[in-house]
């Protein structure tokens, strides 16, 4: 004899706000540099490979089965893993509401954003993809309804896992990240930084490397292209413009510092991003 299985479809949503699907991207490819984005909240799924990516300031490893939270507003650079061997898939998402929590955030900011995701990985790599698939077909509905499944899978994840605390942050190397925020398309030196925090240049270059994994100067260069990289792939704006916007005046040498750090012209890496991209994203610039 069968079983017959009920499903309680009355059960409540966790969320004051039910999230919404803006995009989803395999990561093969288009790892970025330094950004952040204030209008969404991001989840990567890490399907196989291992690397380390630096968000909000601190080195974090991660390995297949993993999900990535990016809640909004926190920077994140992906770009340490241009050369590893990671496939991920990464869905964003828009007016997610947890009770008592700012929106689009879903891992508390006092908690690491490295989701051990493994015991769900099978329905995860099974989810992303076909997010991907009726976000290309133009059936937003279906795609939605998807990545909230992704959403929920993860969150019921979280409410079960003893989560790692950060590291409590130096109160130097936080203003000078703070600063570096607010100026980074400014020219300024190692110096004018370390009289901000009353050091010498050496200490203040030392402990900022410590906690980031980058010099300052490194830091602010990874900065500069991430937010280029957002002007490329949410506006059209011309490279000239998006040039000046993150601090170079010369385009021919914004040019050469981009396809450093990525590895492709910016024109090149604003045609690929769009060909790989599905779902419509607004500017986060």
């Amino acid at each position: 004899m069968s079983r017959l299985i009920e499903l309680d479809a009355q059960e409540n949503s966790p969320f004051e706000g039910e999230p919404q699907l803006l995009g989803v991207y395999h990561r093969g490819e288009g790892l970025r540099s330094m950004h952040k984005h204030d209008d969404r909240l991001e989840l990567n799924f890490i399907l196989s490979g291992n690397g380390t990516q630096i968000i909000d300031g601190e080195l974090c490893n991660v390995q297949a089965g993993d999900v990535l939270i990016y809640n909004a507003g926190v920077l994140h650079d992906e770009s340490l893993m241009i050369h590893s061997n990671l496939n991920a898939w990464c869905i964003a998402v828009k007016n997610l509401k947890l009770p008592d929590r700012p929106a689009n955030e879903l891992v508390p900011k006092n908690f690491r954003p490295r989701i051990p995701c493994q015991a769900v990985a099978d329905e995860l790599a099974q989810l992303y993809p076909l997010i991907h698939r009726y976000a290309n077909q133009d059936d937003y509905p279906i795609a939605n309804a998807l990545a909230r499944a992704v959403v929920l899978i993860v969150y019921k994840v979280i409410r079960a896992t003893v989560l790692d605390a950060n590291k409590e942050k130096s109160f130097l190397v936080e203003r000078v990240r703070n600063y570096i925020e607010e100026n980074y398309a400014e020219n300024f030196s190692l110096a004018e930084l370390s009289a901000l925090v009353r050091a010498n240049e050496s200490y203040v270059s030392h402990a900022f490397k410590r906690a980031t994994g980058y010099s300052p100067q490194q830091y602010i260069l990874r900065r500069r292209i991430g937010k280029a990289q957002s002007l490329l792939i949410y506006t059209a704006l011309p490279l000239t413009e998006i040039s000046a916007r993150v601090g170079y005046d010369d385009s021919n040498y914004f040019s050469r510092a981009f396809k450093k750090i990525v590895g492709l012209s910016p024109k090149i890496y604003r045609q690929r991003w769009r060909e790989m991209s599905s779902g419509s994203a607004p500017t986060d610039v």
